[in-house]
């Protein structure tokens, strides 16, 4: 009986540090996760605002819609500390971004 007292010991000790390395493991993969759902949601929320940007103008109930789908996926990030690409996804409308890198270039070339 003392053979199998032992070996259910070490059987009931495996399974523990067993389930506390795949505990211990399991945030920095849930964090890798993360990003690449962050970048997902941030990628789709654009996509379709851009796109209805770009049928419908830049107000109306759907762009604000879109915008307010962007925002939420932001936010999402944010809860799951997922950093993400502020100069793509931070500005609501394509034409802002557009009209950035057309001042920079006009900037540049008066120097």
């Amino acid at each position: 009986m003392t053979g199998k007292s032992y070996l259910s010991r070490v059987a009931l000790t495996g399974f523990f540090a067993t389930g506390l390395v795949f505990f211990a493991a399991k945030p920095a993969r849930a964090d890798r996760d993360d990003a690449g759902a962050c970048r997902a949601r941030l990628e789709s929320a654009r996509t379709r605002l851009d796109r209805d940007v770009a049928r419908h103008g830049d107000n109306g109930p759907r762009v604000q819609r879109d915008q307010q789908r962007l925002e939420d996926a932001r936010r999402w990030c944010r809860d799951h500390h997922a950093d993400w690409d502020h100069d793509r996804y931070d500005n609501d409308h394509r034409e802002d971004r557009n009209d950035d890198d057309h001042h920079e270039e006009h900037h540049d070339d008066h120097h």
